[in-house]
């Protein structure tokens, strides 16, 4: 397999995100029927270590955003998973605590308005050149009708 560092981004700058990406595709194919079957043996041992390569390369980058942070817990916890077993998944739940704690902490989105934009009702000004000129003419028009 080509190295994580070339395929992570075309412009040679790795990101959370790229690995992030190729993490989950790894993990996808990793997962496939096809790479579980005997004779993929070798290609399913290349993708673990390309896997576990990608794993430790996140601690290396620094995360732009929140989401990037999270991600960053996600890999943290799965590798957690695989390779502790049952006995300290204390540790996995305490990352989700974090992880929520994080997402809890964010920055707030504007809060949506109690009742929906389309019903409230529009008043427009008018303008009061426009209510002399437009009584004017009507006054002129039915005084020339009769």
């Amino acid at each position: 397999m080509a190295d994580s560092k070339n395929l992570s981004g075309l412009d040679g700058v790795q990101s959370v995100s790229a690995l992030g990406l190729r993490w989950a595709a790894l993990r996808g194919m990793l997962a496939s029927p096809l790479i579980t079957s005997e004779d993929q043996s070798s290609l399913r041992e290349e993708l673990l270590r390309e896997l576990r390569t990608i794993e430790q390369d996140f601690a290396t980058l620094q995360s732009r955003n929140l989401m990037e942070v999270s991600a960053k817990i996600d890999v943290a916890k799965t590798a957690l998973r695989e390779s502790m077993g049952t006995g300290h998944s204390w540790v996995a739940a305490l990352l989700e605590s974090v992880q929520g704690d994080l997402q809890a902490a964010g920055p707030r989105t504007a809060a949506p308005p109690s009742r929906p934009v389309s019903n409230l009702p529009r008043s427009y000004p008018q303008r009061s050149e426009a209510t002399e000129t437009s009584s004017s003419s009507a006054e002129a028009e039915s005084s020339s009708a009769a």
